[in-house]
């Protein structure tokens, strides 16, 4: 099962069997879904254009307001290793959010609008919005111990 937002009107969370090629609408949120990720076999983390972030469970449909970031949010990613969250923010700010318990921290500032992504090998990557800055990739090494 694929989830997404928007794809059939602003802040509607829809899912998708690509399988099946159906798609339906599992939650309404009051505002444009900007960025979502998955954190547990059940949960999605889903943030709002505002700075919203919710935690959506597939199976109970329901959403429980987790943060409010003060920020739009342009990414979100799951670091399995430690569990956290790595937020990308209109403000430039990259934040650390743990997914159940709202306590988040600063992380990095990126040096341009962009979207951050955490990857296997233990980095979180930038990647720059190209048509707005001819900015490199750029990465910071992730905490390696809990």
């Amino acid at each position: 099962m694929l989830y997404v937002g928007n794809s059939t009107a602003n802040g509607e969370y829809n899912s998708a069997d690509l399988d099946k090629m159906e798609q339906a609408v599992e939650f309404k949120f009051a505002e444009r879904v900007t960025a979502s990720a998955p954190v547990s076999p059940v949960h999605l983390l889903v943030a709002l254009h505002g700075g919203d972030v919710y935690r959506f469970n597939v199976l109970t449909k329901q959403a429980e307001l987790v943060i409010d970031l003060m920020s739009n949010v342009t990414s979100l990613s799951h670091d399995a290793f430690s569990g956290l969250v790595y937020a990308g923010l209109a403000s430039l700010d990259v934040v650390e959010l743990h997914p159940f318990t709202g306590e988040v921290a600063t992380f990095q500032k990126m040096p341009g609008k962009g979207r951050v992504a955490v990857s296997p090998s233990g980095k979180l990557w930038y990647t720059p919005v190209k048509y707005i800055a001819n900015l490199p990739l750029s990465a910071w090494d992730l905490p390696n111990s809990l």
